[in-house]
């Protein structure tokens, strides 16, 4: 249950912030002023008049909060004091609560200083006579400043920068008393709206410190910020490693592992005032924590300037916002820089080239002797004290910076004294473990891939094996990934030797993804070709490789950019110096290019697939296999014809294999002495029969009477035969052509002879009386009005359709029609692999 001291602290810091929300609006101070004209007069238009009225408003304030006066009350107090404050330019001071909080930090920095005869103090008059813009609270950094070109134009007030230095000023001064002897108020007010806060959540303090909320508004920001977290680092670490290490143990390893995590916590604040930009990703951990000790060992070797000669926010208070400046720590390169882009944009932090010289300075003063803490005034740098040792204490034990906590510290423990010998930055048992660790990460990959990659040595064509094989370099990356933690984070590998590992781990690392990325790739390609409606050898198959192949090329390329990024590599100019090194290769290698060109236009046109039967320029054959770089086709006298894609692809190609049907096309050369109806009766017995094959396709029969020749009469006969096979359409026209030799020599004509052809043996004419049926048929059909001319009639056609058998009667494919044995076929076209 909540204390009745705690209640009443709480409904005062809610009530007080609640109603001073209300009564800062605009005209409200000036109906409570009229209560009180004494007190809350509103002259605010020189120093002596706007700084009266702060200190006695806000003294009356805190008299009437320990008299327990209501709320109401202490308001207009409040309001009266706020007036001498320019909140309306402070970032981050529109609350109430933290109005309060300044102007009661303002006041017990007054309090704890020396203040000035009031007649000193430049009244209006004064400002006027010397048009004053400004005046400093003497033995402060409390300046007021002259509005302008607001609502408060004229009116004296502490200006944004003496707001926001206000923090900073209060923590360096806070530990000496107040002169006249009173409690400090607002420690008070912070223990009430604490006390009130407690049954709800966090104070600011604390928030602030677990958001890692780091001040480097300034560079004496910056340094105080970096001091103090780094001593704080120090001095818990320390204190935990030595009450773990007592005998007996005075802390558990559980509360060891705690302390470490608050000094993890401070350090990695400490780390936060670096520019660590130009550090590539994956060593920023290291590196910053590394520049953090090393920073502290230079600075704990070295005169420390006072604080009052390192610009703060009041100082910078006229820097254009967008305007550089750096400062540098005397007789040292180490500078502190302000921001211009980035997260940390306005920021003042150790830029990126102290970072790059911290090494190298540790090298040229680890000689030196640690600096006196004496040395020191008590008012500068407070919080910062000596670490001596902190940088050897890190790199030369286990795990991070309380090694009795880490399993290994045991184990360390009981090694020989000849193992915490340093060699490179590194101790011999660091070494040996290291080795160690690397050992078994060999063995570990190379079991990784025996056992993973069995299924697809023994099944090369599997879906499942191939996906299989994905796992065993993404298993690699992993391993390779773990023991390097191991060896920074357990071993704490330090310096440079440990740059050196991480980027080596991170280029095999790379290496192993990007090898998963492309047996990925393949992946997909086995798992499509292994599907029942692909073929491996057809036209699908090759696009599916090729285009496999491309795309695991491009995510490859993508994934080694990404990674060889976060390992610092410049891949600008690398690129650049591939696209020139490209168009090297591209120029002498041209014809390979435009071969693999045509390859492209041939799997995205599809003139031919696999298995199609095709003729291009003066050869004809079967294609088997379309690649990236040319095309294989087996001639009719089964040699292997290998066409380059750019070649083939300007070629007229003839795909026979597209055709639904086969032309069978000819020229018949009858007698000159063949007569008329004759003629007539060839042609209707041809067309008869045409209509009643049933492997001729009917609506396009065209046989006509096309000519005189030299020597003949010759009849065109175009017809398309029902069939894609080349065998089967030779068999047809075939059949076709006994039939119309006999028609012919049932017309009693017959077929011409080249009129060069001379006979030695008598020519014994034409069948007269052959020729005299023909002609009576003929006529006959004329009487009727059935002669079939120009074309047969439906009827004439229904009656003769189907009525030639074929096979032939009598033939043994007749004869065995349901049990015969099909001969080879030699088709245009693989059916399976048109799929």
């Amino acid at each position: 249950m909540i204390s009745t001291k705690r209640l009443r602290a709480a409904t005062f810091a809610a009530g007080l912030a609640l109603a001073s929300l209300v009564l800062l609006l605009p005209g409200t101070a000036r109906a409570d002023a009229s209560d009180s004209p004494s007190l809350l007069s509103v002259d605010y238009f020189s120093p002596r008049a706007s700084f009266d009225r702060f200190i006695r408003n806000t003294d009356a304030l805190i008299g009437l909060r320990a008299d327990g006066a209501p709320v109401s009350e202490q308001v207009p107090r409040l309001r009266a004091a706020a007036g001498s404050f320019d909140f309306d330019a402070t970032p981050h001071a529109s609350s109430t609560a933290e109005q309060i909080r300044r102007i009661l930090m303002a006041r017990e920095i007054i309090a704890r200083l020396p203040m000035p005869p009031v007649d000193t103090i430049p009244d209006r008059a004064r400002v006027t006579e010397t048009d004053l813009r400004s005046w400093t609270v003497p033995g402060t950094q409390l300046r007021m400043r002259r509005m302008t070109g607001t609502r408060h134009e004229g009116a004296f007030r502490f200006d944004a920068a003496t707001i926001a230095e206000i923090d900073d000023l209060y923590r360096r001064i806070s530990d000496r008393p107040r002169l006249d002897g009173a409690p400090d108020a607002y420690q008070r007010y912070i223990a009430d709206v604490d006390a009130g806060a407690g049954a709800m959540g966090l104070s600011q303090a604390l928030i602030a410190s677990r958001l890692h909320v780091v001040g480097t508004t300034s560079p004496r920001d910056t340094m105080e910020s970096f001091l103090g977290n780094m001593t704080d680092a120090y001095r818990v670490a320390r204190t935990a490693a030595r009450q773990l290490g007592s005998d007996p143990p005075q802390i558990s390893i559980e509360a060891a592992r705690r302390q470490q995590a608050i000094a993890t916590d401070q350090l990695q604040q400490a780390v936060s005032v670096f520019d660590l930009s130009e550090v590539p990703e994956a060593l920023r951990r290291d590196t910053g924590i590394e520049a953090a000790l090393l920073l502290k060992e230079i600075l704990d070797r070295i005169p420390l300037p006072r604080p009052e000669t390192i610009p703060d926010a009041i100082d910078l208070a006229g820097l254009p916002a967008g305007a550089d400046y750096d400062w540098r720590i005397p007789g040292t390169q180490i500078r502190i820089e302000r921001m211009q882009s980035g997260p940390h944009a306005g920021s003042f932090l150790f830029d990126a080239n102290t970072v790059s010289i911290l090494r190298d300075s540790y090298a040229a003063l680890r000689d030196l002797e640690y600096r006196d803490p004496t040395a020191l005034a008590l008012a500068a740098f407070p919080a910062a004290g000596i670490t001596p040792g902190f940088y050897d204490f890190y790199i030369t034990g286990p795990g991070y910076l309380v090694p009795g906590a880490h399993p290994l510290g045991a184990i360390v423990d009981r090694l020989p004294d000849w193992s915490e010998r340093v060699i490179m930055d590194q101790t011999v048992w660091q070494w040996g473990g290291s080795v160690v660790t690397l050992a078994v990460l060999v063995l570990a990959i190379w079991l990784a891939f025996r056992v993973i990659d069995w299924p697809a040595w023994h099944h090369p064509d599997s879906g499942i094996a191939a996906w299989m094989a994905i796992a065993a370099p993404l298993l690699a990356a992993f391993l390779t990934h773990r023991a390097t933690l191991f060896i920074d984070y357990d071993l704490n590998f330090s310096g440079t030797m440990l740059e050196y590992l991480l980027f080596a781990s991170g280029l095999a690392e790379l290496g192993f993804l990007v090898w998963a990325v492309w047996r990925l790739s393949s992946a997909f390609a086995t798992t499509i070709l292994a599907s029942s409606a692909l073929s491996n050898r057809g036209f699908d198959a090759s696009l599916v490789r090729l285009l496999s192949g491309i795309l695991g090329v491009a995510a490859s390329i993508g994934v080694a950019s990404f990674g060889l990024g976060r390992l610092g590599v410049d891949v600008v100019p690398l690129l650049a110096g591939l696209g020139v090194g490209g168009l090297a290769v591209a120029l002498a290698a041209r014809p390979t290019l435009e071969n693999l060109i045509g390859g492209l236009i041939l799997f995205s046109d599809k003139p031919v697939r696999v298995g199609d039967f095709c003729t291009f320029g003066d050869m004809s054959g079967t294609v088997e296999g379309v690649g990236i770089r040319s095309t294989q086709i087996r001639a009719l006298n089964r040699a292997l014809i290998s066409v380059p894609n750019a070649k083939f692809v300007d070629m007229e190609i003839v795909n026979w294999a597209r055709c639904d049907t086969m032309l069978i096309e000819q020229t018949l050369r009858l007698r000159c002495e063949t007569s008329a109806d004759q003629l007539r009766h060839v042609l209707i017995g041809i067309r008869e029969m045409l209509h009643g094959h049933p492997r001729i396709e009917e609506s396009t029969i065209r046989v006509r009477f096309a000519g005189y020749g030299e020597s003949s009469l010759d009849v065109s006969v175009r017809i398309y035969a029902l069939t894609r096979d080349w065998n089967e359409y030779h068999a047809i026209r075939e059949d076709v052509n006994f039939h119309i030799k006999r028609i012919v020599e049932a017309s009693g004509t017959r077929f011409a002879v080249p009129a060069s052809v001379i006979y030695t043996a008598r020519d014994s004419g034409l069948d007269e009386e052959r020729t005299a049926e023909a002609e009576a048929a003929v006529a006959a059909w004329r009487r009727e009005g059935l002669l079939a001319f120009p074309r047969l009639t439906p009827e004439q056609i229904e009656r003769v359709r189907d009525s030639i058998d074929y096979p032939p009667e009598g033939s043994s494919e007749r004869a065995q029609q349901r049990s015969r044995q099909r001969e080879e076929s030699e088709p245009l076209s693989d059916p399976d692999s048109r799929s």
